[in-house]
């Protein structure tokens, strides 16, 4: 059966043995919005994207521009390579993807991918989990305070299958995993990604703008939180949901 994904090049890039980092939609939004956040943040160029024909039919828009909505960009001064989806990705082509994204990684003789994203083990807000196919290297880390290690548990999607084919493709790979909110959008989960990826590169990450973000998110639910509650005490127990 033939993939069913393609990367197309849209310009020009001479990248030997990157790091490749891979944020994609999933609990709190974390991977879109971490990756989107560093993007930005060092100046990458986009040098291509990922399409499918089971990918959603829409386009992303950014500065008045439509964009696809699975991009690849790239510094050559940090020499990193990030694709970044702002879709869903439906589990029908997350095989496919996690395998293309795996041969695009040998035929730059990538050194190591990691993916970055949100979870809900409901342990510590703040917590960031690590998870990789070397676990020496998660050790090392763990040991470093740089993260948690996950005894038991599983990540699907991209990002598990990726987990599962690095290995047996001679490819470090590790999953940067932060608790967040499974409800909505979460960059505070995004940001405390980024400070353990900032770690582990060695490239600093300023995630001042992100942390505003969650303080203004987290100041407009409380402020909802009381107002709902004030209007549950005016309707009484059957006036609404808060009694």
């Amino acid at each position: 059966m033939p993939m069913t994904v393609d990367i197309v090049k849209t310009a020009s890039f001479d990248a030997k043995n990157p790091l490749i980092i891979v944020g994609f939609p999933g609990i709190g939004l974390v991977g879109s919005v971490a990756t989107a956040y560093f993007v930005e943040k060092n100046g990458f160029e986009m040098v291509g994207y990922i399409s499918s024909g089971d990918f959603a039919p829409l386009a992303a828009i950014h500065n008045y521009k439509p964009l696809p909505p699975v991009r690849i960009y790239y510094s050559k001064s940090l020499n990193i390579m990030v694709i970044m989806g702002e879709i869903v990705v439906p589990v029908s082509v997350s095989h496919d993807l996690a395998h293309r994204i795996m041969d695009f990684a040998s035929e730059l003789k990538a050194t190591r991918i990691i993916s970055v994203g949100g979870i809900s083990l409901r342990e510590s807000e703040s917590a960031v989990y690590l998870v990789g196919n070397e676990q020496s290297n998660v050790n090392a880390l763990v040991s470093k305070k740089v993260g948690r290690s996950i005894k038991e548990g599983a990540t699907t999607g991209v990002t598990g299958t990726l987990l599962a084919v690095s290995g047996l493709s001679g490819y470090s790979m590790l999953a940067v995993l932060a608790e967040a909110s499974p409800d909505f959008v979460d960059p505070k989960a995004a940001s405390n990604a980024l400070q353990v990826l900032s770690k582990i590169i060695e490239v600093p990450i300023n995630t001042v703008e992100l942390e505003r973000e969650a303080r203004t998110l987290a100041q407009g639910a409380k402020e909802s939180a009381v107002k709902s509650k004030a209007l549950g005490k005016k309707t009484g127990p059957t006036g609404g949901m808060y009694g």
